[in-house]
């Protein structure tokens, strides 16, 4: 009589999906990002409206300026007063100034992107975290000197130098979203796992925003910037002492490599790995990545120019409100919003709809005149709150396991050379068109998202092979003499996906994953699985219940 069950239990294996180590770390770094938000949200606007307040006082050095407040100065509507024709003239030397800033700093970001991403799959992401808080952590400590004692603006050079080399923001980025993806299965549930990247990030500039149009408001511009370089300290005691390394994943074989040998690690997978369409998956998935990303990080000082001037007249306070409330709704609505639409149609149609709706979004602000109306605007953006998570995500699900950090490294880099040359393609379309028609910009802005929804819907078609055959696994069953005979019918889990394997298992058989990822589980211990996709080989032995 049969005395052992056919089907037999083992403890979960790493691969079935994530785990409550992995949603640890997720919270943890998510906390990570979190906190520095709030250092980012608080320095930004600081830094943004003291430079215009320092170029306005250039500009306006002969004349008294009205007004109350750390702006110190009048928002003129009337194009027939000539301080109207000086405050323009402001806007566009603010605007041609940080536009300096930020080529220098993306420029010396890229270099750093390549080899920090690269350098992460070798000796984990600990580093990855802790080199750009640094630079963060200088660039607010020297302009809170800067701001202290008035020094000339070209000193700002020295810093925004500094957080370049250090990658920047965008090293930040690339260090999150590689570690959520550590801690993620390439499934769903990474895009919602780098969905909540960008969403505890958009909490912590949205906790932040209000308070610091209050702070600057009350005590002018050095303490939000003081306050932010010690936040930032925080951080980085955080990340040395109480981050966990990702455990589970094969490292590379090498910790030490050549800038060339990161340069073919970051960008092998758009031009030497994998087959034909592979590559063309890859290189359409960061043109997408292009598209979305020129409008996002190009125009990000244009937009609050636009309302610090006419038609709105903004203050601190209310653009820390506006920013407030739109990043909340967005999350808070867009990220269920997508679970749910996760249940009818695939990621990328999601993200043509994202797409679709900031493109829509960004083209009507071109014309809004009234507060109202950019509060509506905030509405029609809410389905794009997880465009960058399923473009990334996208990306992700493409590359192996061991190499996300030099994906993630490749995305940076990208992000980096768009804000590098959509900052002073944007900035010199407001500088052109900010007389005559000061919304222009914005139907430029919403045209690149049309684009990048255009190239999206190709990718779907292109990528469809790709994302029903992803894995190929061949299951051989090694038989014992003395074994019982088998069940006729298999079941084969796939992190999530399940794919039925209904011929003899006595004999070799061949099954595809829909969800592209390794086998995890299989029936009876004795059963062998090779996996074997575009980019690795493994082998081992999976046990699963059918209870």
């Amino acid at each position: 009589m049969e005395t052992e069950p056919l089907l037999q239990k083992v403890e979960e294996s790493p691969e079935s999906g994530v785990k409550k180590s992995q949603i640890k770390n997720l919270l943890f770094g998510n906390m990570i990002l979190f906190i520095l938000t709030l250092a980012v949200s608080m320095f930004s606007p600081a830094m943004s409206q003291y430079l215009y307040k320092r170029v306005t006082e250039d500009v306006f050095r002969n004349q008294t300026l009205a007004g109350k407040g750390p702006m110190n100065q009048t928002c003129y509507l009337n194009t027939s007063n000539p301080d109207y024709i000086l405050q323009e003239k402001a806007q566009q030397i603010a605007a041609d100034k940080q536009m300096q800033f930020t080529l220098m700093k993306s420029s010396l970001a890229i270099v750093s992107n390549i080899m920090l991403g690269s350098y992460s799959d070798s000796v984990g992401r600990k580093l990855l975290y802790v080199i750009p808080l640094t630079g963060h952590c200088l660039r607010f400590g020297f302009t809170a000197v800067i701001i202290y004692w008035n020094l000339d603006i070209n000193w700002f050079f020295l810093p925004e130098g500094l957080d370049g080399i250090s990658g920047s923001y965008f090293a930040l980025l690339l260090a999150s979203y590689a570690y959520a993806a550590d801690n993620t299965p390439a499934t769903g549930a990474r895009t919602m796992g780098i969905a909540f990247v960008e969403f505890f990030e958009s909490i912590g500039s949205a906790a932040s925003a209000t308070a610091t149009g209050y702070f600057i408001q009350d005590v002018n511009f050095f303490y939000p910037t003081l306050t932010a370089t010690l936040i930032v300290l925080v951080d980085i005691l955080l990340v040395v002492t109480l981050l966990p390394e990702r455990n589970g994943i094969k490292k590379a074989k090498s910790k030490w490599i050549t800038p060339l040998e990161g340069c073919r690690r970051v960008f092998g997978f758009y031009v030497l790995e994998g087959t034909k369409r592979k590559r063309v998956c890859f290189v359409l998935a960061i043109l997408i990545f292009v598209f979305t990303a020129l409008p996002g990080v190009g125009a990000s000082n244009i937009d609050t120019l636009f309302k610090l001037n006419l038609p709105f007249c903004w203050t601190p306070e209310k653009i820390g409100y506006y920013s407030t409330i739109s990043s909340v709704a967005k999350q808070v609505i867009g990220v269920p919003l997508t679970r749910l639409l996760q249940c009818c149609c695939i990621d990328e149609v999601i993200g043509v709809i994202g797409s679709v709706a900031i493109g829509l979004a960004d083209s009507l602000q071109s014309i809004v005149s009234k507060d109202w109306m950019m509060y509506g605007l905030a509405g029609i953006n809410v389905p794009a709150a997880t465009l960058f998570p399923v473009v990334r995500s996208t990306l992700s699900k493409l590359a192996p396991a061991n190499k996300q950090g030099s994906l993630f490294a490749s995305i940076a880099v990208v992000e980096t050379m768009c804000s590098l040359v959509g900052t002073p393609i944007f900035s010199n379309i407001y500088q052109a068109t900010v007389v005559v028609w000061r919304g222009m910009v914005f139907i430029v802005l919403g045209s690149t998202h049309i684009v990048a929804a255009i190239i999206l819907v190709i990718y779907i078609f292109v990528s469809k092979p790709i994302r029903q055959k992803q894995d190929v696994l061949e299951v051989q069953r090694d038989v014992h003499k003395d074994e019982a005979v088998v069940p006729h019918a298999q079941c084969v889990v796939t992190k999530g996906t399940q794919t039925d394997i209904t011929i003899d298992p006595d004999k070799h058989v061949h099954a595809q994953s829909a969800a592209g990822l390794e086998v995890t589980e299989v029936t009876r211990a004795s059963i062998h699985v090779h996996v074997q996709s575009e980019f690795v080989e493994e082998d081992g032995r999976y046990v699963k219940t059918d209870g």
